[in-house]
């Protein structure tokens, strides 16, 4: 991370070496010049006005430390303060690429215009006044032509910018809105503002020029196994945080600051990928040692469930493993040690967690019967084991519908003997209880329940026995 990190500051030193003084500038306002004497001296910077935490620090530091931008006299960079457009201009084009165009005597940023009226960024007219603030919708427009980015999504991201230079600068992670879901492009650009998008516009150039061919990565997941795992991790441009690591694009582990201008969908196909490549090195070595074949469904399957949880299911010591390597397990056998893997942690302790409890059960119809849709194969349902004392074997399993509570997991308690489950409505859930919905079950513990009797297997016909007694009719089974 630090390597590409010092890479990328190393690179907006070299393109925007052009940001020399102009005659015209205002020592007082030359915040927006390249400093030779700061690019690549080692030196730290601080501004007393740019605290740790805020959302534009690491931009502005990037920035500073490369000699791009630099302060005021006073020490200070004055991130709220507004940008004229001749500055912003003249920071995009030469942030994009563009070599800084030959001097105009009628205006210092003259010839930034002349230059993105030449190559179509702009129209005439567009632009009528260099010294004004910018908004910040005449930036996106200026930045998503020169970058020549064009919207990948289907819907507008923002509730105030139906706009598609706007939307192609959100898709490929250079701009984003205001926590009330706006962008406000009426309003004027802000110094910090501006700093982060020339900022992420030359880390995406630098990710852009260093990115691998995705046809040149090997995998035998296949593409459409590629594309279930796309579609259960979702797309996000910037790292978020996931609730055990940070993550960018299509789920894939980073470091905090490691893509601080976000990616693309492109770049995020390449790192999962790459991230599969080593995924299925992983998997390969299990396979083979345990000698067990997988059709390609079953692989894809198992890749997608490594992807997400991690390869630690692959440790003997766990049930998926041991029945993989077996190779003798019932479905439901094999649903419920794929179901125990559901949770996050939240606060130091696991919880399970909704969507990975649907994740689990598209990945076991992946599995079992090669429906990569989830729509055309035996659905299933989980079983949350609940009790107010002691603890549960497993705390969710899972059954195919239509089947029978087998596997059925125990409860223990020191002191007293657990006798079977219940809803919370009385009915018992039995081996021999037919699986139509999905559950919550409490344990019944003899000390509470004096009465009842746990299941007990007798064999043959008469199969599993044992429920409510009431000492009258002998209850019912």
């Amino acid at each position: 991370m630090a390597r590409r990190f010092f890479a990328c500051l190393l690179f907006a030193a070299v393109i925007l070496g052009a940001f020399c003084a102009t005659a015209a500038a205002d020592e007082t306002d030359s915040w927006y010049e390249y400093s030779e004497a700061m690019a690549g001296s080692g030196a730290t910077w601080s501004f007393p006005d740019v605290d740790v935490g805020e959302w534009f620090y690491d931009d502005v530091m990037a920035l500073a430390s490369s000699g791009v931008i630099g302060g005021f006299p006073d020490g200070t960079f004055r991130p709220g303060g507004t940008v004229t457009t001749g500055q912003a201009l003249k920071m995009v084009l030469l942030a994009v690429g563009y070599a800084e165009p030959a001097p105009v005597a009628s205006h210092w940023a003259r010839g930034y215009l002349d230059l993105a009226l030449e190559e179509g960024i702009l129209q005439r007219g567009e632009i009528t006044d260099l010294d004004v603030s910018i908004s910040r919708q005449l930036l996106a427009t200026v930045a998503a032509r020169a970058m020549q980015a064009e919207r990948t999504s289907e819907r507008y991201s923002f509730s105030d910018a139906q706009n598609d230079d706007v939307q192609a600068l959100a898709d490929c992670g250079i701009i984003g809105g205001y926590t009330d879901g706006t962008f406000r492009p009426n309003n004027s650009l802000t110094r910090a503002e501006l700093s982060a998008i020339v900022h992420r516009i030359l880390t995406h150039r630098q990710l852009s020029g260093a990115e691998a061919d995705p046809n040149q990565i090997e995998l035998r997941t296949t593409e459409t196994g590629v594309e279930f795992i796309k579609a259960r991790e979702g797309f996000t441009a910037t790292a978020y945080w996931d609730y055990s690591q940070y993550s960018i694009g299509y789920g894939t582990r980073c470091e905090k600051n490691e893509y601080p201008g976000g990616i693309t969908t492109e770049q995020a196909d390449v790192l999962l990928r790459l991230k599969l490549q080593q995924i299925e090195a992983t998997l390969d070595a299990f396979l083979e040692q345990n000698g067990v074949e997988l059709n390609d469904a079953q692989y894809d399957a198992l890749v997608s469930f490594t992807y997400n949880v991690g390869a630690t299911w692959m440790n003997p010591s766990y049930r998926l493993s041991s029945l993989l390597a077996e190779g003798d397990y019932t479905d439901n056998e094999l649903a419920c040690a794929v179901g125990i893997w559901c949770h996050v942690t939240i606060d130091g302790k696991a919880v399970i967690h909704n969507s990975l409890i649907n994740r689990r059960m598209l990945e076991l119809k992946l599995f079992l019967y090669g429906d990569y849709t989830g729509k055309d194969s035996p659905d299933f349902c989980y079983l949350i084991h609940m009790t107010d004392k002691g603890s549960v074997e497993v705390d969710v399993a899972m059954y195919e519908k239509g089947s029978f509570y087998d596997p059925l997991f125990d409860a223990s308690c020191d002191g007293d003997v657990f006798v079977g489950w219940a809803t919370e409505y009385g009915d018992v859930i039995t081996p021999d209880t037919v699986v139509t919905e999905n559950l919550t079950v409490y344990a019944l513990w003899q000390s509470e329940n004096p009465d009842m009797v746990a299941p007990v297997y007798d064999g043959g016909d008469e199969g599993w026995r044992g429920g409510w007694y009431d000492g009258e009719d002998g209850g019912n089974d």
